[in-house]
């Protein structure tokens, strides 16, 4: 794909039915594989690849705010916001994943920006996300921030965040 094929405009972003686990999971684990692997260990890959599991996905949907992104009747990006009450007026992004196939044509831009529009964003003060060595410059370009700077990734991520009123 180029970014000449894909019109983000015509992107459908639903709430992520437990029927679609499988093309979901299909996104997440070959973005681990051919985009992650470039930046973890070959022991790294296989721990998060074990850790995406079919159960995992189905919490996900079940607990969280998680959507579908659909392009010409496929399923290409997949991610969500999820909500802990104990820190006040604060949301996370969760397992946010597109499809190789359709990187660099804006998809990911489009649903940051959909998220943030999410009820339980729009209901924050402060965004955060935990966010892997592959796809950090990528937040950072949509407006979020490193808690620590340079970037440190432990256990594979580093935290990055966003205030109410930054736009993406």
């Amino acid at each position: 794909m180029n970014s000449s094929t894909v019109d983000t405009n015509r992107l459908v972003f639903a709430r992520a039915k437990k029927e679609n686990i499988g093309a979901m999971l299909d996104i997440i684990r070959t973005c681990v594989s051919e985009i992650n692997a470039a930046d973890y260990t070959q022991a790294q890959v296989r721990e998060l690849l074990d850790g995406f599991t079919a159960d995992w996905l189905e919490n996900i949907i079940s607990t969280r705010h998680y959507y579908e992104v659909w392009y010409d009747g496929k399923i290409v990006a997949c991610g969500g916001v999820s909500r802990d009450y104990s820190q006040e007026k604060q949301s996370y992004f969760t397992a946010i994943f597109v499809s190789p196939d359709f990187c660099k044509n804006g998809i990911g831009r489009k649903l940051v920006e959909f998220l943030e529009k999410d009820e339980w964003c729009l209901d924050s003060n402060l965004i955060e996300i935990p966010s892997s060595k592959s796809s950090h410059e990528f937040y950072y370009k949509c407006g979020y921030r490193y808690r620590e700077y340079p970037p440190v990734f432990k256990d594979g991520t580093t935290i990055m965040y966003k205030r109410k009123g930054a736009e993406c």
